[in-house]
């Protein structure tokens, strides 16, 4: 019999009330090149679950080649499952229509659901907190649907491992926060360069600073002259300008980009989430967060070579500080010099 190999499948589903887009990447026995000729009993039950929640714009479709990769890597027994945020990706049904982004971009608290409208969910930190939650219950449901039998009814459910990039690290704390049994379920968490607080060096600070708190203005502002410029100009030159230009070598990562890019809506939800983030994320780290989560699984955390402002060296200096003074445990920071924060467009 052949070995198991892995595939990918891609989902739009709705999550929480809203359109989202997320990807399941399993071991499939048989020699079948496609999914739709493997039924889901030739899946390979997994043990470990690779949840993976992205940075912002939250788009999968950018990490779904490396996480390909890592599961090949793990072999049978893994998989992994990794979900778009609430109003991220490419189609107006997942970005939203005028009235939508009326709502996200007026209620700019996120602690209310939409009233009269499809959109169950706010676009923003709190939403996002949400609808990452909703998914993860339906990733687990899926699990005991598949694998747990008449035989085997009580079958004890697959270990996780949250895996996250940026912002996804301050989703990440905060779902395996508010859930304690979510977060008694994982094995291990993944942070790849975290942006859980907020201290870029001063000038970039008051930059930011500034813009985001000025939201009302700068967010029409900065959308619509992105759009403006790339309703003008051929999509093919602007592919020209982000491979030769700005270096973006990865064609999948280029178009993505472009889709992105090319789209008002999607410009101003990234915006509108991003510019929360710059005004409600700690400049101090919570180590608070980090001491009750270590009391049940280790965290590790991988900071980049490259100049980050979002997770700067300065932060894992901080960190194991901390850990030295014990006062947050179950904590291991590794330095990779060759990696960059934006590497899955710059593998």
């Amino acid at each position: 019999m052949p070995a198991p190999k892995v595939r990918l499948v891609s989902h739009r589903k709705t999550i929480h009330g809203w359109p989202t887009d997320s990807i399941s990447i399993d071991f499939y026995k048989g020699e079948a090149d496609n999914v739709d000729a493997s039924p889901s009993q030739n899946k390979c039950k997994p043990n470990l679950i690779l949840i993976f929640i992205p940075g912002n714009p939250g788009l999968i479709e950018w990490y779904s080649d490396t996480l390909v990769k890592i599961v090949e890597q793990l072999g049978v027994g893994y998989a992994v499952r990794g979900i778009s945020y609430a109003g991220h990706g490419a189609g107006d049904d997942v970005i939203g229509s005028a009235d939508d982004h009326k709502h996200s971009f007026v209620n700019t608290s996120g602690h209310q659901d939409v009233v009269g409208t499809k959109m169950s969910v706010s676009w923003k930190i709190e939403g996002q907190i949400k609808h990452k939650l909703s998914w993860v219950d339906d990733v687990i449901e899926e699990w005991k649907v598949e694998f747990r039998t008449s035989s085997q009814p009580t079958a004890e459910l697959p270990r996780l491992i949250f895996v996250s990039h940026s912002f996804g690290a301050y989703l990440v704390q905060h779902m395996l926060l508010r859930r304690p049994a979510l977060l008694q379920q994982t094995q291990q968490i993944i942070h790849l360069m975290p942006f859980i607080r907020f201290d870029p060096p001063p000038l970039q600070k008051t930059v930011l600073s500034k813009l985001a708190h000025s939201y009302e203005y700068t967010i029409p502002m900065l959308s619509n002259s992105v759009w403006a410029l790339t309703s003008t100009l051929p999509r093919k030159l602007i592919d020209i300008y982000l491979n030769k230009v700005v270096g973006l070598e990865c064609d999948k990562g280029r178009k993505i980009t472009l889709d992105v890019c090319t789209h008002p809506n999607m410009i101003r939800n990234h915006l509108i989430l991003g510019f929360e983030e710059i005004r409600e994320l700690p400049e101090l780290t919570n180590d608070v967060a980090f001491r009750l989560i270590g009391k049940t699984c280790p965290t590790s955390i991988l900071f980049c070579g490259c100049p980050d402002q979002w997770a700067p060296l300065s932060h894992m200096e901080e960190l194991k500080e901390l850990k030295s003074k014990a006062q947050i445990s179950n904590i291991h920071c590794v330095y990779m010099e060759s990696l960059t924060h934006d590497f899955v467009v710059h593998p």
